[in-house]
């Protein structure tokens, strides 16, 4: 996690893109398949409303899932991405919001 989070910090410095990282768990990669996000970047940076969120992976794969206000998560379609990047639990995966509702993924070991 120490090295997500430098990269993160010189991520955020190079690119100056909102962005955060999470670790994966259990409900995220194998039960229920949801992933919560945090709650203030999604306040500052999502909209207001339920809306389409499209992930770009590392290699320019576009996967779109359903952000949920009321639950600061994704929903439909993050099953499949999870599934088809075989994510596992203690993964990490920092997120940059490149544009609104579009975030690129990369997946840190």
């Amino acid at each position: 996690m120490q090295r997500a989070a430098e990269l993160l910090a010189r991520l955020e410095q190079e690119y100056n893109l909102p962005s955060f990282v999470k670790c994966m768990l259990p409900s995220n990669v194998s039960q229920g398949f949801w992933l919560h996000l945090p709650k203030k970047f999604c306040t500052v940076n999502l909209p207001n409303e339920d809306t389409p969120v499209v992930l770009v992976d590392e290699l320019g794969r576009e996967h779109t899932t359903s952000y949920l206000l009321g639950r600061n998560g994704l929903s439909a379609g993050w099953r499949a991405f999870s599934m088809k990047h075989k994510l596992l639990k203690g993964d990490l995966l920092i997120f940059l919001l490149t544009e609104p509702c579009k975030f690129k993924v990369i997946h840190f070991f």
